[in-house]
């Protein structure tokens, strides 16, 4: 049978329907998704907006107390020497304390800024300044980001065939189960261990940083939201050699790499936790309500069977029952104005 176009065209729109997720998951994700947001929002609200004001209160107390003793300084003045070092404060405060500057936009500190560039991490410590390095930003991103994604993706490969390895060791043998999670936080371990522990000892004791804020700048820089409130291997880092820098930046950005393609897999995984609990809560939904259904169509099919066997029951009395011929107390004839004789009958009644 040959099927018309419009009917195949309506079948293939179906099939793409069924394919898809379906609204009630979308919903369902999208409620959970504001909630989630809303929550974040109500917790750093809560955690940072008093320490902010307490900040503010006392840089206002601290410029106040400038102005005051020195008098002749003129607030205009100070107004546009307060955002040139905006700027660059780094450069500014290292410029007060007479520390050796070198430029930002050597070889090692352009190097750390392309890899924040397609890597989409974008501390926003380093920013082009002029037209030409923006334009040509825009064209180095264009085509750098994609091929990081996919240099990425195939270090993502090869972090899952080394974890298919890890879980396919028999620390516990005897129970599969527990073998399986002994496995997984064997390789939970070894990435944290490899990628945040000790990597935030290391910029502790080479960028003088605390260590939880080593930790935080892992957790930031792997995840690639980068605030850039802490940015490690920067030109102008701790380590004064610059051989031992060289080393260290390089160090630091096969970090990043590696780290990337491990924290995009554990996101991964977590998202794909997240969609077969999804798919789960709607597949238990759409039981509940189909067996619902059921018990109401089988309620209404019994119903309905009742109410066939009672009129059938009704039928079968009111064709049983005799009736007498009818006695009439009188049959009135007349005629109408054609001449047809009509019958009138009144008290009609049976025996």
């Amino acid at each position: 049978m040959v099927i018309p176009d419009t009917e195949r065209n309506e079948q293939n729109e179906q099939n793409l329907d069924d394919e898809g997720p379906g609204w009630k998951r979308i919903t369902l994700l999208l409620v959970v998704a504001v909630s989630y947001l809303c929550i974040g929002a109500a917790v750093f609200q809560k955690i940072e907006g008093q320490p902010e004001i307490h900040r503010r209160h006392d840089l206002r107390t601290a410029i106040h107390k400038f102005l005051g003793n020195n008098t002749c300084v003129d607030i205009t003045e100070m107004e546009n020497f307060m955002s040139k070092i905006a700027l660059d404060s780094d450069f500014a405060l290292r410029t007060l304390r007479n520390e050796t500057i070198s430029t930002k936009w050597d070889f090692s500190g352009s190097f750390s800024f392309v890899i924040t560039v397609v890597s989409t991490i974008g501390y926003g410590n380093m920013a082009p300044r002029t037209k030409e390095g923006r334009l040509a930003l825009v064209i180095y991103a264009l085509f750098g980001i994609p091929l990081t994604m996919v240099v990425l993706g195939y270090m993502g490969q090869l972090l899952t065939r080394l974890s298919t390895k890890v879980n396919r060791l028999k620390l516990c043998s005897r129970k599969p189960v527990l073998n399986k999670v002994l496995n997984m936080v064997l390789i939970v371990c070894l990435g944290l261990t490899m990628l945040f522990l000790v990597p935030a000892f290391i910029f502790q004791q080479v960028e003088k940083w605390h260590y939880l804020d080593g930790l935080y700048y892992c957790f930031v820089t792997l995840s690639t939201i980068g605030f850039g409130d802490y940015v490690a291997a920067i030109s102008e880092n701790r380590l004064s050699d610059k051989g031992a820098g060289d080393v260290y930046r390089i160090v630091t950005f096969a970090w990043i790499l590696f780290g990337l393609a491990y924290v995009s897999l554990i996101i991964s995984y977590i998202t794909n936790v997240f969609v077969k609990r999804t798919e789960q809560v709607e597949k238990f939904t759409k039981d509940a309500l189909e067996g619902e259904i059921d018990r109401l169509q089988v309620e209404l099919k019994k119903t309905k069977t009742t109410m066939y066997q009672k009129a059938s029951s009704v039928k079968t009395n009111v064709k049983n029952k005799s009736w007498g011929k009818p006695q009439c107390d009188a049959i009135n004839e007349t005629k109408n104005k054609t001449g047809v004789q009509l019958l009138s009958v009144s008290n009609f009644r049976t025996v």
